[in-house]
C-alpha cells in the first residue's frame, strides 16, 4: 500500500469518526428509566359502631274532622229566629240553638193530640165502670160461665188500645214540635249555611254543614314495609291513646312553620291495589283550640296553635327503636345489598349486609357488620376485591 492510498484511508477514518462524534452529542442514546410505583388510592372510610337507634316514619295528609255532617230539618215551616253563630265559619256549643222554625201549626198538633188523649183516658175510665157493673150483674144472676163479650172484656181492651195510641200520638207530636228547634248535636263549627231568616223550609231540607271541633283526622298513607317499623297493632278494641304511636305534623301556616302533635288511633285496614299503601288514621284533639281547661297528660296531645280543618300537612310517625343497628351515608351501599368494607390489610372486600331502611342520606343496617370494621363510603365508583387502598378515617 503506497503512501497515498494510506492518508486517504486515514482520512476517511477521520471523517467517519468525527461524523459519529457529531451524531453521537447531537442524538445522545436514550436510557430507559425506571418510574417509581404509584401510591395506593385513597378511599373514605369509617368505622362501625353498633347503637340503638330510633326510627320514624314520614307521610303526608289533610286535615279533616272526625266528624261533619249537614244539619238537616225534621219539619216543615218558616224559620223564625237564626244565632247569631249561624255563619259560615261560626263556633258553637253542644245544645245551643241555631235555628228556630214557627211552632204554631206543632203546638196545635200536640194540643189537638191531648185532647185525644184524655177522651181516650175518659173512655177507658167508663168502660172499666161498665165492665165492672156487668160482672157483677152476672154474678148476681149466677148462670154459669161468663161470656167475654157479656164482661165487655173486648171492648175494654179496645178502648185501651185506642189509649196507648193515642198517646203514642202524642209523643209524636211533642217530638215534632222539639224539632222546631234545631240544637247543635256537638260542640263545632259551621262551614257553610245554607238557609236564612223567614225561609221556608220543608221536612228534609238541608239547613248547612257543621263539623265537630272535639277531635281532627289525617289520612297518612304508608307502605306495607314501613308499617313493620311501627309499634301499633291494628286490632279491634279501645286502646290507650298513650300506647300508641306519636306523630308530629308540621306546615306553613300564618306566615310561620308550625307544629302539633297527635296520635295513630287505627287503619283503615285495606291495601290498595293501585299504590300499596295502606291508611293510618291520626287524630289531634282539641285542634281548634276551644277547650279552657288544656291540661297537659300523658293522654293528651294539643297543639300549638289553631290547626284549620283543610290544611295539608307532613307527618312524623314515631317508629320502634331498634337495638345492635348501624348507620351509614347512603353513599357506603354498593349495589343492592353489599357493603364495601377495607380490612385490617387496607385490602378492599365485599360483605353482603341486611339493610333495615333506606333514607335519603342514611343507610340503616340491621345485621352483617362488626363493631370496629371500617367501610368505605367514598372514593371509589368500582372497587375491585383485593384492591389494595390507603384509607382515610372520616366522621359520619
Amino acid at each position: 500500500m503506497n503512501i497515498r492510498t494510506q492518508l486517504l484511508v486515514a482520512l476517511a477514518l477521520a471523517l467517519c469518526g468525527g461524523l459519529l462524534a457529531v451524531v453521537i452529542v447531537l442524538f445522545p442514546p436514550s436510557v430507559d428509566q425506571q418510574e417509581p410505583p404509584s401510591p395506593p388510592p385513597k378511599v373514605q372510610v369509617t368505622t362501625v359502631n353498633l347503637q340503638s337507634f330510633p326510627l320514624s316514619v314520614r307521610s303526608q295528609g289533610r286535615v279533616m274532622a272526625k266528624t261533619e255532617i249537614d244539619l238537616v230539618s225534621g219539619v216543615s215551616g218558616n224559620i223564625v229566629k237564626i244565632s247569631p253563630a249561624f255563619v259560615s265559619g261560626g263556633f258553637f256549643k253542644r245544645g245551643d240553638l241555631l235555628v228556630s222554625i214557627d211552632p204554631a201549626e206543632y203546638d196545635l198538633r200536640v194540643a189537638q193530640a191531648q185532647a185525644r188523649v184524655t177522651e181516650a183516658q175518659y173512655q177507658l175510665v167508663r168502660e172499666k165502670a161498665e165492665a165492672d157493673q156487668a160482672r157483677d150483674e152476672w154474678e148476681y144472676l149466677g148462670q154459669g160461665e161468663p161470656n167475654p163479650l157479656s164482661l165487655r172484656i173486648p171492648q175494654l181492651k179496645e178502648k185501651q188500645a185506642k189509649l196507648s195510641a193515642e198517646q203514642e200520638e202524642l209523643k209524636n207530636a211533642r217530638l215534632l214540635r222539639q224539632r222546631t228547634d234545631i240544637r247543635a248535636p256537638f260542640d263545632g263549627r259551621l262551614r257553610t249555611a245554607a238557609a236564612g231568616m223567614g225561609q221556608y223550609i220543608s221536612n228534609g231540607s238541608i239547613l248547612g254543614r257543621i263539623y265537630s271541633s272535639d277531635l281532627a283526622e289525617v289520612r297518612l298513607p304508608v307502605s306495607a314495609d314501613d308499617l313493620a317499623l311501627l309499634d301499633f297493632i291494628d286490632a279491634p278494641g279501645d286502646k290507650p291513646v298513650s300506647s300508641s304511636p306519636v306523630v308530629q305534623f308540621t306546615a306553613q301556616y300564618q306566615g310561620k312553620p308550625q307544629k302539633w302533635a297527635g296520635h295513630i288511633v287505627r287503619s283503615e285496614g285495606v291495601i290498595d291495589a293501585e299504590t300499596g299503601m295502606i291508611i293510618l288514621i291520626a287524630q289531634i284533639i282539641d285542634p281548634l283550640g276551644l277547650k279552657t281547661d288544656k291540661a297537659a297528660s300523658s293522654n293528651t296531645s294539643s297543639s300549638t296553635s289553631t290547626l284549620p280543618i283543610g290544611l295539608y300537612v307532613e307527618a312524623v310517625i314515631a317508629g320502634r327503636t331498634f337495638d345492635q343497628v348501624v348507620t351509614l351515608p347512603a353513599s357506603a351501599l354498593h349495589k343492592e345489598h353489599q357493603i364495601v368494607v377495607v380490612e385490617p390489610d387496607n385490602r378492599l372486600s365485599l360483605r353482603s349486609v341486611d339493610v333495615l331502611r333506606r333514607e335519603q342520606e342514611n343507610i340503616i343496617i340491621r345485621s352483617g357488620l362488626i363493631a370496629g370494621e371500617r367501610v368505605m363510603v367514598s372514593g371509589m365508583h368500582h372497587p375491585i376485591v383485593g384492591l389494595a387502598v390507603t384509607p382515610i378515617e372520616t366522621s359520619q
